[in-house]
């Protein structure tokens, strides 16, 4: 008996074109390295499974589930997050074994790492509709934004008399959304709730560094089942 195709992904063959990098992250440099990490794992130079020293494995099922786009997903998408690499690189989507991978810096900013999982992920879905790269970037963004930042949801946090955001407070609207605070604010640019002077002041501000996250853990067969749990539950400890 054949496997249910899963709510939210339609068939599609992935076996045609081989390993590929999707969509990398980051600016020249950390995609440099983002290549050279795929090359070198697709040459055998090093193992991304079994999970262990290299990286922590989960799965992306949950993610896909709270997009909740019907897209052309490869099956059993799975999230390396990457120990020992150089601090400049991002992350980047791909195809490796006929398998959709995220691979992102386990050390990044926890925030920055979850929106770089959304977006990536969620790139996987869109990247056989789009032949541009830079398409497929404004498009996944577009989707995680609607995802993660609700137009409700980011509103309550503006109006039109504010002029200046407190870094604590900058630090609870990221904490809020759990992605980078420069993408609250891009999205409320974009959905006109704030104007182009509030933007600039209020990127002046700085989340800062008052409460220490809870480190990720994942277990190391990747059998998960909430990713977001992972990351984000219980409360920050002082």
């Amino acid at each position: 008996m054949g496997k249910r195709q899963p709510k939210n992904q339609l068939p599609l063959d992935f076996s045609v074109r081989g390993n590929r990098i999707v969509l990398h992250l980051g600016q020249v440099e950390s995609q440099r390295l983002g290549t050279r990490l795929f090359d070198e794992l697709v040459n055998g130079d090093w193992m991304i499974e079994p999970a262990g020293e290299a990286a922590d494995i989960s799965y992306a099922q949950d993610i896909v589930h709270q997009i909740g786009h019907k897209l052309p997903y490869p099956e059993g998408i799975k999230i390396a997050q990457l120990h020992k690499v150089d601090p400049a690189f991002k992350g980047f989507s791909a195809i490796y074994r006929q398998k959709g991978w995220v691979f992102v810096n386990a050390a990044s900013e926890i925030n920055e790492r979850n929106y770089h999982i959304h977006l990536l992920t969620v790139s996987l879905g869109l990247h056989t509709l789009y032949s541009s790269t830079t398409s497929l970037a404004a498009r996944s963004e577009q989707l995680i934004f609607e995802a993660l930042l609700p137009y409700k949801e980011v509103e309550s946090f503006f109006r039109n008399d504010i002029y200046k955001i407190p870094d604590s407070l900058a630090s609870d609207i990221a904490g809020y959304f759990k992605v980078p605070y420069p993408m609250v604010l891009k999205r409320a640019l974009a959905l006109k709730l704030i104007s182009d002077g509030q933007y600039r002041n209020f990127m002046t501000a700085n989340p800062n560094s008052r409460v220490r996250q809870r480190e990720l853990f994942v277990l190391k067969d990747g059998n998960i089942e909430d990713l977001e749990a992972q990351l984000f539950s219980g409360n920050l400890e002082d």
